[in-house]
């Protein structure tokens, strides 16, 4: 598990990041991989995880690292290895067994309730404050699509939407949690999460607000990825104020302990 947690670290964060943040994903993805194996799915037969990230978790040959990373490559693969070693055997429990340790990029300003994202609550992926840092790529994005390009989006997803009205029409006015994320907006007719929105149109996150000019729209996007569990970025913000791998996973898993896997 050691030389496979190596790589899912070296794909899943930057290497620039603090230790302490670090540990926390190398925790997260240890977790992460527990689960999967005892969970015995069947969508890659012969194997209990792929390197997909969008399926399990996204991995990283040394060699590809090291190609990435240029100069920094001898530096960052130690730190790496160290994390891993640092952390050796612990992951995140609920309860005594192991969580679903979701994590994303960037949130707005505060997490996402699992229960808005896939419609089951569950205790310990509660939405909390998330301080984001200064340095976060790409914090604020921009969309803008013709109403041409959003219809044969929505309507490969969702055939039943009724796009028949003026395109000022077709987005009803949005209900948002704390952070600023769309837990649910009219559509056509029907009313779509956030996320839904977010999937349908290829959105960074489901922070966004859109507004209609008459030509096109345009959506006004904060944060990267679903929202649920761990930010990695904010992760980083609190190793820089000084919090531990252990601090910075009990605060976006709530209820959680770190703790040994085995």
């Amino acid at each position: 598990v050691g030389e496979y947690l190596v790589g899912v670290v070296r794909a899943e964060m930057p290497a620039s990041f603090e230790l302490e943040a670090l540990k926390a994903q190398a925790c997260a993805a240890r977790t992460y991989t527990v689960v999967r194996q005892n969970s015995g799915s069947d969508k890659h037969p012969g194997a209990d995880i792929c390197e997909d990230s969008t399926c399990c978790q996204a991995y990283i040959e040394r060699e590809a690292a090291l190609a990435r990373w240029g100069l920094n490559a001898q530096e960052y693969e130690e730190k790496i290895s160290q994390v891993v070693e640092g952390t050796d055997g612990l992951g995140i429990l609920y309860e005594g067994r192991p969580i679903q340790a979701l994590f994303f990029s960037s949130a707005a300003g505060r997490t996402v309730d699992a229960v808005a994202v896939w419609g089951n609550s569950v205790d310990y992926l509660k939405s909390v404050d998330s301080p984001e840092g200064d340095e976060v790529p790409n914090y604020h994005s921009q969309v803008v699509l013709s109403s041409r390009q959003v219809q044969e989006a929505a309507l490969a997803a969702y055939p039943g939407a009724d796009l028949s009205g003026d395109p000022s029409s077709w987005f009803g006015q949005a209900v948002r949690d704390e952070g600023g994320t769309v837990t649910s907006i009219p559509f056509g007719g029907l009313t779509l999460t956030g996320g839904q929105v977010r999937s349908m149109l290829s959105l960074r996150s489901a922070a966004f607000t859109v507004t209609w000019d008459g030509e096109n729209f345009t959506f006004d996007v904060t944060g990267y990825g679903h929202g649920v569990g761990m930010s990695q970025y904010g992760a980083n913000a609190m190793a820089k104020e000084g919090k531990n791998f252990t601090d910075i996973l009990t605060w976006y898993y709530t209820g959680t302990q770190v703790d040994a896997l085995w």
